[in-house]
């Protein structure tokens, strides 16, 4: 009786009482403008704590805060200063050295020098390298507000030398692409790329090289509430890629991508969240055993290993260019996210899932995959989130096999 009557005197004290005054507190490099662009809620209008705390996420969901906070300030006319309060996460690294895992590729020396909130702007600028499994540079620029109207510009130029582990080959791709993408609404967006790339596989007799326009279309509906870490919400994607050869090889190639993934908040368990993806794509045109895909791995079914030569031969059912795979998850923060000494945000959440999908070179397959396991989640600065999961992969009811698998962000 205690509780109602104070939820119910609470709303009332809000009832009627005007917003005069919006402040910001902890933003010791990022602009004003930044944060302020993503507030809503009216100056001198009446208080909406849930457009409140839909600003607060749209805060947080800029990806350079560890934390965001408001508060309602009473002054002494009678109306409410709102203010919110952020903690800016590790904004840039001096130029580092330091070991890199690759599920698909290995173990790498990189070389990383990253601006994170570039100018205070919420701009990222990356200059990258690496040796040893994967031989890469690349510079990487994203601007996600370059005009007024909520229009996003990127630039990316690298070139990566890596070996294809099933075709046992190495591969020397180049890129350089351009894109630009357009919010809609708050919770459409859609994006276009062009980029001129080139795949060169190297073998032990023969090399085949391939160059190739690559423009990119996707349209996204996204009402997820957080995004690193989402409790409840919906992310549909849809996009189209178009490839067409030239030089030695003439080709033309579309790809059609789908993805739905739901997130709930399961409210008679603390902390809990039960989250639903499905992935689909099909191939159009041109089809060539070097641009197959393959099911396995940290990013499709896990339990599977990545593929080797010895697998691409007795295992061909994992190996193809239309697939569609599916995943639940469980997801219980254990420790919430926290700000350690030294500035750098952690916790750690406990993940069950469940895989299941299949992959043909053209339709469906009889051969469906399913996978099964653990893992826990850590948060991690400009990353997300740091993932280690251990799955079991099954086949017609038998274990096929069994492995850890490393990602960064969470699979869906």
């Amino acid at each position: 009786m205690f509780l109602i009557s104070f939820i119910f005197s609470e709303s009332e004290y809000y009832d009627n009482r005007i917003v005069s005054q919006i402040e910001i507190e902890g933003n010791k490099k990022t602009k004003d403008f930044i944060l302020l662009r993503e507030i809503h809620h009216p100056l001198n209008g009446p208080v909406d704590k849930a457009l409140i705390e839909r600003d607060r996420n749209r805060l947080e969901n800029l990806g350079i805060f560890s934390f965001v906070s408001w508060e309602l300030v009473p002054t002494k006319s009678g109306t409410f200063i709102l203010r919110y309060k952020v903690h800016e996460s590790l904004q840039s690294t001096p130029p580092t050295v330091f070991p890199i895992y690759n599920e698909s590729k290995g173990w790498s020396l990189g070389a990383l020098w990253l601006f994170n909130n570039f100018q205070g702007r919420n701009q990222l600028l990356a200059l990258s390298g690496s040796i040893g499994g994967e031989d890469t540079y690349g510079v990487n620029f994203q601007d996600p507000w370059l005009l007024n109207d909520r229009i996003s510009f990127s630039i990316n130029i690298k070139k990566n030398l890596y070996e294809n582990r099933f075709l046992n080959c190495e591969v020397e791709f180049n890129s350089k692409k351009i894109g630009l993408g357009k919010w809609i609404s708050n919770e459409i967006k859609t994006g276009i790329s062009c980029a001129f790339e080139s795949k060169n596989f190297i073998a032990e007799k023969e090399n085949v090289l391939y160059k190739y326009f690559d423009s990119y279309l996707n349209l996204k509906y996204d009402n997820r509430n957080i995004i690193w870490n989402p409790n409840k919400g919906i992310l549909f994607s849809s996009s189209l890629r178009y490839l067409v050869g030239y030089d030695s090889k003439n080709f033309q190639t579309l790809i059609w991508d789908q993805s739905l993934s739901y997130f709930v908040k399961l409210n008679n368990l603390q902390n809990s969240v039960f989250a639903l993806n499905g992935v689909f794509k099909k191939t159009f045109g041109y089809r060539s055993i070097f641009f197959q895909d393959y099911l396995g791995g940290s990013n499709s079914i896990r339990g599977w290993r990545i593929p080797d030569p010895k697998i691409y031969e007795s295992e061909p059912f994992r190996f193809g260019h239309d697939y569609f795979h599916t995943s639940m998850e469980y997801r219980y923060e254990l420790i919430p996210k926290f700000i350690t000494p030294a500035g750098i945000e952690s916790g750690l959440s406990i993940v069950l899932f469940t895989d299941a999908g299949f992959i043909a070179k053209s339709g469906y397959s009889k051969h469906i995959l399913f996978g099964s396991g653990f893992g826990i989640r850590i948060p991690f600065p400009i990353l997300g989130v740091l993932r280690l999961d251990y799955g079991l992969g099954v086949l017609n009811y038998k274990i096929k096999s069994g492995t850890f698998h490393f990602g960064i962000g969470h699979k869906f």
